[in-house]
């Protein structure tokens, strides 16, 4: 079964999180960094945004039709 979006671990595009990285072919890495700043700081919360919005992506692409996370 799914969670809600907004009670689960936050993941790029909602996949699942591994610990072991032997078998992925490829992986995406946030890194929040804003302290070499003055003014307009806020870079930091980017990579959490790029996971927050891309956990609103569908599972199906309904123009094509496609299933990206299937194999």
């Amino acid at each position: 079964m799914q969670q809600l979006r907004f009670t689960e671990l936050a993941t790029f595009m909602r996949v699942p999180l591994v610990s072991d990285l032997t078998d992925l072919d490829i992986g995406i890495v946030g890194i929040p960094y804003d302290g070499g700043l003055t003014a307009r700081t806020g870079a930091r919360y980017g990579p959490r945004e790029v996971r927050n919005q891309s956990s609103l992506m569908r599972a199906i692409n309904v123009a094509t039709g496609a299933r990206p996370f299937e194999r």
